[in-house]
């Protein structure tokens, strides 16, 4: 992969977790990556590692072969409009806008044009990105391993159809900042009872990553996991008590579907 040429549309904070987490996996080399963003700002924390961030729109295009949309779904339409005659059909365009289907995206250019879908997670800064994909109507077998290459350098890569990937974006792309919360929430919990903040973060913290880890690595559901940290009338039992009182499972399972409805709104608008 180090000899594919990647371009940015955008330079937000997910291009930016996205380019250093390739930069740190060295399957990429910086001098491959280029962005465009009317931001000079953002540009310039690229610039530092190594991107290339003096070129115009169309060169970039015309020197990638992976060209990502990482731009706000409200601008798209404005975006594609102008980079619609400089796409040919030999690029791979890979859009990480929420909501935003395909099919749209393929109205824009020029027939024949391969886009793939993804969602990916600001957690691929460390390589621990959790990324789904789903291909569009010109996109083969060829152009998906590419993608699942170029994502798998920063994290876990699955494939899906495309009509679950508002409820991927509900969960799996906005689900950081709902751990933070918990995480924060946690912590607060153990200042309250006289940690310092200090120590309630990184107790909190590390819990939610080594609970993550059991998911993943034991062959076991999470309540079944729960019940083994639950003992009759004891403490966790009396902590699980209040969270059921107060409803926290509706809760977060709310959040996502909110989340959810929101990528649906974001695609029709």
């Amino acid at each position: 992969m180090t000899e594919i040429r990647v371009g940015f549309i955008g330079a937000g904070n997910m291009t930016q977790a996205l380019v250093e987490g390739l930069v740190q996996s060295k399957g990429i080399l910086p001098e491959n990556i280029m962005a465009v963003d009317p931001a000079p700002t953002a540009l310039s924390k690229l610039a530092r590692i190594g991107v290339r961030t003096d070129q115009k729109l169309e060169e970039l295009i015309g020197n990638s072969d992976l060209i990502v949309l990482a731009i706000k779904p409200q601008v798209a339409e404005e975006v594609l409009s102008q980079i619609s005659s400089m796409v040919t059909i030999q690029k791979i365009i890979l859009s990480v806008m929420a909501g935003v289907t395909t099919s749209k995206i393929e109205s824009y250019l020029r027939d024949g044009s391969v886009v793939i879908r993804c969602m990916p997670q600001t957690l691929v800064r460390l390589g621990l990105g959790s990324c789904a994909i789903c291909s569009g109507t010109n996109s083969g077998a060829k152009e998906m391993d590419t993608v699942c290459r170029f994502l798998e350098l920063v994290g876990q890569v699955v494939r899906v159809n495309e009509d679950q990937m508002d409820a991927i974006t509900g969960l799996s792309g906005s689900g950081p900042a709902f751990i933070y919360s918990i995480i924060d929430a946690l912590a607060d919990g153990g200042v309250r009872e006289g940690l310092s903040r200090d120590i309630a973060v990184k107790l909190a913290a590390q819990t939610m990553l080594g609970s993550a880890k059991m998911v993943m690595e034991v062959n076991a559901h999470p309540a079944d996991l729960k019940d083994q940290v639950t003992s009759p009338g004891g403490t966790t039992v009396a902590g699980l008590q209040v969270m059921e009182e107060k409803n926290v499972n509706r809760a977060l399972a709310d959040a996502v579907a909110a989340a959810t409805q929101r990528s649906r709104e974001l695609g029709n608008s």
